[in-house]
């Protein structure tokens, strides 16, 4: 197969799976995200030689393997849902310490932005979590984007509600993994600081294959956002050509990379990606059908492999990229094990 404009680097039908934020405590964490805004619990992986666990929550009603799975089979189910998930990383032992905190990338060194989930009515999701105990960050307002609010999760992360229009179930009730969906959020977006625009969207685009289902920019903020997503249904495509220019009613789930303008012109501005001192946010997941050709030709393309291809643990065979701005890009192998040795 020739790889050209219309076969990304990574190969054909990648799926946008998951984002990662390490947390302090998973059951505070749980509380959150499960109880608060109405995620569902998918499945915990333990790596007890590593001292960490893995949890999984998505949007979406979804049947779960039931029965006495291995960790194995229920990797190997979650590696092909059709819909994104929270990955939530606990390292062992931090829950016990009083003074330890994540970095949220809204403080320096800045790098992550936020998550965005679409609730059906903005004013009652932050009225509903604010008595709660849900510390607010910006009370609902209007701007280009839309109507929305800042809450912040129990170890500092921003996270977005933006509030849904009329209609927006019935079009998201005909996207894969959504359809059956009767909880009150929809996880929408991972948001990215960039530094050279040019370099991500290459990347984005030619690297990944993805598409620029929108941009917008903000004068008053001197900032541009480009929205990222698969399109590979034709409710997506559909959806591009016809829509008026929405936020909610886009293709999700969304990457999001936005640039202060003249941003890549200083020379001493780099974005901070979460896994170097202090940590935070972790990395996007995307699943493809075959990690060894993907990570060959982008090693050949020039751009940064941080883990080869192969084998962790006994969930998967993964690799690590890294985008123009450092952020990580977890690769995933769909389907069955291979059995071939790394190519590159």
């Amino acid at each position: 197969m020739k790889f050209t404009d219309k076969f990304p680097l990574i190969g054909r039908h990648p799926v946008f799976a998951q984002s990662m934020l390490r947390v302090k405590d998973p059951e505070r964490s749980r509380i959150f995200y499960e109880k608060q805004l109405g995620m569902q619990f998918l499945t915990r992986f333990d790596f007890p030689n590593l001292s960490f666990s893995l949890y999984f929550y998505a949007c979406a009603e979804q049947n779960i393997p039931k029965g006495h799975l291995s960790q194995a089979e229920t990797a190997k189910w979650l590696w092909n849902v059709q819909f994104p998930t929270l990955e939530l990383t606990h390292n062992w032992g931090t829950e016990k310490d009083p003074d330890f905190q994540y970095h949220n990338g809204n403080e320096d060194p800045k790098g992550f932005v936020h998550l965005a989930f679409i609730v059906d009515d903005v004013n009652k999701a932050v009225e509903e979590l604010e008595s709660q105990g849900v510390p607010i960050i910006q009370r609902p307002i209007w701007s280009q984007i839309g109507k929305f609010a800042y809450i912040s999760d129990p170890d500092g992360y921003w996270i977005q509600l933006i509030s849904a229009e009329p209609g927006s179930r019935e079009f998201y009730s005909k996207i894969p993994g959504v359809g059956n969906f009767q909880n009150r959020t929809i996880l929408a977006e991972t948001r990215l600081r960039i530094k050279d625009p040019q370099a991500s969207r290459h990347f984005y685009e030619k690297g990944l294959g993805m598409t620029c289902v929108r941009y917008l920019e903000i004068p008053s903020s001197r900032l541009t956002l480009y929205y990222y997503a698969y399109t590979n249904s034709s409710i997506d495509r559909q959806n591009i050509n016809s829509c008026e220019n929405r936020t909610e009613r886009w293709p999700i789930p969304r990457i999001v990379l936005q640039h202060l303008w003249e941003s890549e012109t200083d020379l001493f501005l780099s974005y901070h990606n979460g896994n170097t001192e202090p940590t935070g946010f972790g990395h996007i997941g995307l699943t493809v059908d075959d990690i060894y050709s993907a990570c060959c030709r982008i090693q050949k393309a020039g751009y940064k492999i941080i883990r080869k291809p192969g084998p962790f643990q006994d969930v998967g065979e993964i690799s690590f990229l890294s985008d123009p701005d450092g952020y990580w890009i977890e690769l995933i192998q769909r389907n069955s094990f291979r059995t071939a040795k790394s190519a590159l």
